[in-house]
């Protein structure tokens, strides 16, 4: 009797560890960068990693470690690949998890626990532990809180650049949701065409966004042509030469804050001091997502 007992127990037990579930309830899984943020459970990742090596078609021996890597996001690729699954970028949002659902059912998995997962829930929502843990004049990390970008509308939302740090704040409802290294204006900028130097340093004040526009071309900073050759590069109202073709310098998800030509747009030229010819250049990512929270009139503080 007390074997039966003891037979019944261990299958009970077998069975709680290792039964069928649904991969909608997991987090998104993916390759954290600027773009995305995941909280990547292991033993979420671990289950991924085994469903996917079940699949013949794939035709897989991934370690069932539970870290996400390269080889396990190249077998995410694969598997959205296979079964149409766009776009095939190697996250595994909504509709991959539902693909995950429809194969793989019946699939017996080991039992999810999320002790770590809510453990880093706090940690990566906490700007205050960013804050502590990053050399914020330094260092190129963005903090994003998805929580609070998720609430932006444009009406609770405000910017703030520190030109002392070389950072951009976005507050929603009075709290930090982003923080990205930015770049304003120098205080001693060489103009290449007349090889003066000038003072360009960013206004310092509050604005409010005047205008958004996703692709704009600068009317003032850019290049002229003769015949398909560059012959200068500059503040356009300084040339001086023939008759040439204008192409203004590309400013993409641009917000106005002054007459002046002064400015928030996306550079892929972001450094860690001051370097601008007044304008504030923020890395392409980071001003998708503010040019898509803040309208106009949201207020910018800019500080020193």
């Amino acid at each position: 009797m007390r074997i039966s007992k003891i037979i019944t127990t261990t299958i009970m037990l077998f069975t709680l560890s290792y039964s069928t579930h649904s991969f909608k309830n997991y987090s998104d899984i993916c390759e954290n960068s600027d773009e995305n943020s995941c909280l990547n459970n292991s033993d979420e990742v671990r289950n991924l990693q085994l469903a996917l090596n079940s699949d013949k078609h794939l035709n897989l021996n991934l370690k069932p470690d539970g870290r996400w890597g390269d080889n396990t996001k190249n077998a995410v690729e694969k598997f959205q690949e296979l079964y149409n699954i766009t776009p095939i970028k190697g996250y595994v949002g909504a509709k991959t998890k539902k693909k995950l659902d429809m194969l793989y059912s019946n699939l017996k998995l080991p039992k999810i626990t999320h002790k770590t997962s809510s453990k880093k829930v706090s940690s990566s929502l906490c700007y205050a532990d960013f804050k502590r843990t990053t050399n914020l004049r330094k260092s190129y990390k963005v903090f994003k809180d998805r929580r609070l970008l998720s609430q932006a509308n444009g009406r609770n939302t405000k910017l703030k650049v520190d030109i002392s740090q070389q950072r951009i704040n976005l507050y929603v409802n009075g709290k930090v949701a982003l923080s990205s290294p930015c770049t304003t204006g120098a205080k001693r900028k060489l103009e290449p065409n007349t090889r003066i130097i000038r003072d360009q340093r960013t206004p310092k004040g509050t604005f409010k966004i005047k205008e958004k526009i996703a692709d704009k071309r600068s009317s003032i900073f850019g290049k002229y042509y003769i015949n398909g050759r560059m012959v200068y590069k500059g503040d356009r109202r300084k040339y001086r030469g023939p008759k040439a073709k204008y192409v203004g310098a590309s400013l993409k998800h641009w917000m106005r804050l002054t007459n002046g030509g002064i400015g928030l747009h996306a550079s892929k030229y972001v450094k860690r001091y001051p370097g601008t010819n007044g304008c504030i250049r923020l890395p392409h990512k980071v001003a998708k997502v503010l040019f898509s929270k803040v309208t106009t009139g949201t207020q910018v503080s800019i500080v020193n």
